[in-house]
């Protein structure tokens, strides 16, 4: 269900948080959750760059993305 229009930040900040710490905490996730996270990150990094908050994606976001999900050594 779509969150309302007046508090689809707060609503979403929530669930944030909630994916954030499962990343955090390493949990194990299902290959959809897993690519849902992966593109989920990258939106965020692309956001962040095509607005100019960030100066530039370092070539191996995505490799370094992978390797966070995945919670490699």
């Amino acid at each position: 269900m779509a969150n309302m229009h007046y508090c689809r930040f707060q609503n979403t900040l929530t669930d944030l948080k909630t994916c954030l710490n499962a990343l955090n905490e390493q949990d194990e996730l299902s290959e959809d959750e897993t690519r849902a996270a992966d593109r989920m990150l990258r939106e965020v990094v692309y956001f962040l760059y095509q607005n100019d908050i960030v100066d530039e994606i370092p070539k191996d976001v995505n490799e370094r993305i992978k390797d966070f999900i995945k919670g490699s050594d």
